[in-house]
């Protein structure tokens, strides 16, 4: 007897059908080229599958979130119960054969990076949808030079879609690592350091909770005092490699140290000194260091239905270009039109300035 879909995934068929349904999503006619990874990550060719894609091919491998058989294994039991299995393909590697099959590829980490070799692989009018806002794009997932010179067409995904709002889970995912802190967050005194829209979507949303909120959004809004007690700095600022909290940030250890000894720092993305931290004595969550530009928790963090939601947008982003591929031709048209015509899409306007952030 077949065991029985983790509780985990329970709700993730019905989910994925939802999605479907408010995209409109139909990938009958396509290929996908996409990943298997670990929790909701899993779930990307299913997405595909239930859209209608009769050729599902699937990169997975071993990762610090989960080992590949143990991917597979899963991976495999839902497509029984699914009844899809024989719609998704398992790759051994990403050989210029398998690339070339694809009509969309998704930019997901066991897939990347998609450079100038893989990029010469794809076939004529095949797409490439960017799985997240356009301004959070990083040079070393897609080469945009590349996609120009082949005619491949590259959007980004609108996370603030009417009908899906991804973006607003950012709000929620603050709170719980707040929560999981030790502190109340009701009526706390938090400050947040974020100058994008990272601290909008957060301010909002803790407000909303009852916590009494005050947010820099650079270092000369910073307004730290003995007088002015502070539960929780939360730091959100994706769009910047600079130091937020460190010798050479807009805060100092010590200084905040100084002035609200009781303090703890809880990152959600950018750069703070955290041995610096911890060495003075400052509560750091998490307590190792990280990068910036790199999400210390995604949005799976949650649970399932925020990377549905995001990844069966990627993918209308990727059906709305091949469709317009098949039509103009042109992948600079194709992202010109579709960019200004249809408010899922997003255009990467600068790729020089691209940003980095987990997967």
């Amino acid at each position: 007897m077949m065991e029985e879909v983790p509780p985990y995934f329970e709700r993730s068929y019905s989910l994925i059908k939802d999605s479907i349904r408010i995209l409109e999503l139909d990938l009958a006619e396509l290929s996908i080229l996409t990943e298997m990874g670990s929790g909701p990550y899993l779930l990307t060719p299913f997405i595909a599958a239930l859209a209608g894609s009769k050729n599902v091919l699937v990169v997975t491998k071993d990762s610090p979130y989960g080992k590949r058989e143990e991917i597979l294994s899963l991976g495999m039991r839902l497509a029984k119960q699914w009844d899809v299995d024989g719609r998704i393909k398992i790759l051994n590697g990403l050989t210029p054969t398998e690339i070339n099959k694809a009509d969309i590829v998704t930019n997901l980490g066991f897939v990347r990076p998609i450079d100038s070799e893989f990029i010469s692989h794809l076939k004529p009018g095949s797409v490439i949808p960017y799985m997240r806002e356009a301004w959070e794009t990083r040079s070393t997932d897609v080469d945009l030079a590349a996609c120009k010179r082949y005619s491949i067409p590259v959007l980004g995904t609108n996370e603030s879609y009417e009908d899906l709002q991804t973006f607003n889970y950012c709000g929620p995912l603050a709170l719980k690592l707040l929560l999981n802190s030790g502190l109340e967050v009701f009526r706390c005194n938090i400050g947040i350091l974020s100058g994008d829209k990272f601290g909008d979507v957060i301010e909002r949303y803790l407000c909303s909770c009852g916590a009494n909120v005050w947010r820099a959004k650079n270092r000369k809004e910073i307004k730290l005092s003995n007088g002015n007690r502070l539960d929780a700095l939360l730091v959100a600022y994706f769009l910047t490699d600079d130091q937020i909290i460190g010798e050479q940030g807009w805060i100092t250890p010590a200084l905040l140290k100084h002035t609200n000894p009781e303090c703890r720092v809880v990152v959600l993305v950018g750069s703070v000194d955290t041995p610096g931290l911890i060495q003075a004595g400052i509560q750091c969550i998490p307590s190792h260091q990280v990068k910036p530009r790199r999400m210390t928790k995604t949005l799976a963090e949650l649970g399932p239905k925020p990377v549905i939601d995001l990844h069966a947008a990627g993918l209308k982003v990727g059906e709305l270009m091949w469709r317009k591929m098949k039509s103009i031709g042109n992948a600079d048209d194709v992202e010109r039109i579709l960019s200004s015509e249809n408010s899922l899409t997003q255009r990467i306007h600068n790729p020089k300035n691209m940003m980095n952030r987990n997967s």
